[in-house]
């Protein structure tokens, strides 16, 4: 809605140039040119900025639940509120500007740098460091922040944001806390030992900015326990919203898991109009750019390596060959990046187009697919089998998931949100879970779940402590499950106030290692050997989802047997795991018992 004067927002309709009667003292007059032909002042408390005239302004602090949009032109003025009424779906960058306080900056603002008024930087070179068509600044002495985003062109944001001027008290910026998270200064994700996967299988939904913490509770009386949430991409249309690595902690401690969706650039073809497009010519490079800025993202929302990470690419013409290839390409470094960085890859697309033709290229030499597909139909078929353009054979071991119902609104709990719909059998984001050592022991964390392993470091009584997973080892005290923590090291439940009673604990998942397998299958069996019954097999194209090793019948050159998260056993020479032949260091040992 467009938004008249109020306490908050002074506008007013002129034509360019704008003359400033009361500039800071060294500063010129504003170059308003670029803006427009007509063009009004918003004013947001003291700071005054140059904009369209014909451009919606919304004062977020007397509508708190308009959905901040980076899809289409318009001002925002103050803080985003957790019950924004967003569409489930939006995509696309359009020409905006939002002007919010630094401690209520959400997502883009959140990350920005500091800045004088009437000096502030390229909007364009600060873009780039993320290639989000964003940027965002903290403003020295007025305890604001400016996010701008753009479509295809900088320029005229970039003479939005340096027509600021500032006529008010100096305000020091929040306190060191605040300002610490302002400045991107959060509980970065690791790399490394800690990698591990989750995942899940049931039912999910996703919509365009994430809803409230007391949504969230509220929507535990459906049967939804999944939740797509956007982290970034130059054509996220929403901004963060709630979002932020508190809201990933306290929603996964409730027992939802997430889907990280990133929105990076489009097929150049895409039948949507007015996003940013892959450059032919550039694929390879933008696709691994996306994966690296997708991992940064991820990391500032506390989403471990080990996570998947789904780019959305919206349907596209895949008649048009060179643009079918672009995206291909695009996908492929998409993946590889992604892989060497720790993470899993996953892909969103229509199925017609980019699920198509990345089943054509299923078990390809040259191109790198994606671990897990995303499958748009909305056919209300709650299922994921039986897709038209892809066999049952393909992403066939927790790899899939489906979108099967578009936008429509649903209630729960008294809380309503426009959501789509869809069906869960894959790896989604892992994240820490924060719990604490018993008040009454001293905790040791060992290199793996036994008392066997090098003692690394102790934790004092009450100690707080970061799990990633928990796995079975050594029984102490009766409890045979240890937990993984983020910097990879295993300390005994026996002694963590994850629960009151011996056994795994909701919502904690359980520790497992997917890695691809080789061949055209590899049988599964109830034991370490090749005289064992077969179970199963998993197909070509699949992953075998590892929770410990061992030793056992020697098979090619390597005599580990790697134990699955269903019971069955394969052996190591025919799963593409680190360390092989032989075993691999991220992996601990199975217990005798197991």
């Amino acid at each position: 809605m467009a938004l008249g004067v109020t306490a908050a927002v002074a506008s007013m309709i002129v034509t360019t140039p704008f003359g400033f009667a009361d500039l800071e003292p060294g500063l010129s007059e504003p170059d308003t040119s670029a803006i427009g032909p007509k063009t009004r002042v918003v004013e947001y408390r003291d700071l005054r900025l140059v904009v369209p005239a014909e451009w919606p302004v919304h004062d977020l602090d007397a509508h708190p639940d308009t959905c901040v949009r980076f899809d289409k032109n318009a001002v925002y003025l103050g803080a985003p509120g957790d019950e924004q009424d967003c569409p489930a779906r939006a995509i696309g960058r359009a020409d905006t500007v939002l002007v919010a306080p630094v401690k209520d900056a959400p997502g883009l603002a959140a990350a920005g740098a500091l800045a004088r008024v009437g000096e502030t930087p390229s909007v364009a070179s600060k873009a780039d460091e993320s290639d989000e068509n964003a940027a965002s600044f903290i403003l020295s002495g007025t305890a604001l922040s400016v996010t701008a985003t753009y479509a295809d062109d900088p320029t005229r944001v970039d003479a939005i944001v340096n027509s600021a001027r500032y006529d008010g008290p100096t305000r020091s910026l929040p306190r060191k806390d605040l300002l610490d998270r302002a400045q991107g200064l959060v509980d970065r994700a690791l790399t490394g030992p800690a990698s591990t996967s989750t995942r899940f299988g049931g039912q999910g939904f996703d919509t365009c900015t994430a809803p409230s913490k007391s949504a969230m509770t509220a929507w535990l009386k459906s049967s939804y326990r999944v939740v797509g949430i956007y982290i970034g991409g130059l054509n996220r249309a929403c901004g963060d919203g709630n979002l932020d690595a508190d809201w990933v902690s306290s929603v996964t401690k409730q027992g939802w898991r997430l889907l990280p969706i990133y929105v990076g650039r489009q097929a150049p073809c895409a039948f949507q109009k007015g996003m940013g497009a892959i450059n032919p010519a550039k694929a390879a490079k933008q696709g691994r750019d996306a994966a690296k800025d997708a991992v940064k993202k991820a990391q500032k929302f506390g989403l471990y390596a080990g996570s998947t990470l789904y780019n959305d690419m919206e349907g596209y013409d895949d008649r048009k060959k060179s643009c079918k290839g672009a995206v291909l390409t695009f996908l492929r470094e998409w993946t590889k990046q992604l892989h060497d960085l720790g993470y899993l890859s996953g892909v969103y697309s229509s199925a017609s187009s980019g699920i198509k033709n990345l089943a054509q290229h299923y078990g390809s030499p040259t191109l790198a697919i994606p671990d897990v597909i995303w499958t748009a139909r909305w056919d209300n078929k709650n299922t994921i089998w039986n897709e038209r353009y892809v066999s049952d054979d393909k992403w066939a071991v927790h790899q899939r998931v489906k979108q099967y119902r578009g936008p429509h609104t649903e209630s729960w709990g008294g809380k309503r949100i426009n959501i789509d719909s869809n069906v869960v059998d894959a790896t989604l984001g892992s994240v820490i879970y924060r719990y604490n050592v018993v008040a009454s022991s001293t905790l040791r964390a060992r290199t793996g779940p036994g008392t066997s392993y090098d003692d690394v470091r102790t934790f004092a009584p009450g100690a707080p402590l970061k799990v990633m997973c928990q796995a079975f080892g050594e029984k102490v005290k009766n409890d045979p499950v240890w937990n993984k923590l983020a910097d990879g090291t295993y300390v005994s439940d026996a002694y963590v106030t994850t629960k009151s009673k011996t056994g795994l604990t909701r919502p904690i998942p359980f520790c497992t290692y997917p890695y691809p397998i080789t061949g055209d299958g590899l049988r599964m069996r109830d034991g370490p050997s090749t005289t064992g019954k077969a179970r199963g097999v998993i197909p070509s194209g699949g992953l075998a989802f590892v929770v410990c090793q061992r030793a056992a019948e020697k098979v090619r050159s390597t005599a580990v047997w790697n134990k699955l998260d269903n019971g069955t056993w394969v052996s190591d020479a025919y799963v593409l795991s680190p360390g092989r032949p032989g075993f691999n260091p991220k992996v601990p040992r199975c217990p005798a018992w197991l």
